[in-house]
């Protein structure tokens, strides 16, 4: 089976990261960073880009790629389960309120996470940007609708 691809999206402002409560499964009622599944013939940063206006209503613009994460899912006795490839793009806060629309609860601005919040994407939220994109490997665990970080490593990038 192929890795499941999505986007997620970094929105920075002076201090501040936006969040969203996820109102569906996966992880129902936990803060997440806005994203969701790349569609077909679509660049991460656009799904990114969709992704935060169809969750916030908020318009970015520009944006640069700050990650790629590959998560290996597994169960309680360790099985591989799936993979899940995510493409984190990093954006300037484009300002306004952002809205919680599809799928989304609720959404914040602050620099910590509300809890409860998605273990990854606490991560995901505190990375710098580099001349080129983390490269990001995981093991992770689904532990009711939280996920569980067994090892987060991350892999020097390319000499070339």
């Amino acid at each position: 089976m192929p890795p499941l691809e999505i986007a997620l999206a970094v929105i920075r402002g002076t201090g501040s990261v936006v969040w969203i409560k996820r109102g569906t499964q996966p992880s129902l009622g936990f803060w997440a960073l806005p994203g969701g599944r790349i569609e077909p013939g679509e660049a991460p940063l656009e799904a990114a880009r969709r992704e935060v206006h169809e969750e916030t209503e908020l318009v970015v613009t520009g944006g640069a790629p700050l990650a790629v994460l590959t998560e290996r899912f597994e169960s309680a006795d360790g099985t591989h389960l799936y993979d899940v490839i995510v493409h984190v793009a990093r954006f300037d806060d484009p300002g306004g309120e952002p809205v919680a629309a599809d799928g989304v609860t609720d959404t914040r601005r602050s620099l910590e996470p509300p809890a409860p919040a998605l273990a990854p994407d606490q991560r995901l939220a505190t990375l710098t940007p580099a001349d080129t994109p983390h490269q990001l490997i995981a093991r992770i665990r689904a532990v009711g609708e939280d996920l569980e970080i067994l090892s987060w490593d991350e892999q020097p990038p390319a000499i070339g």
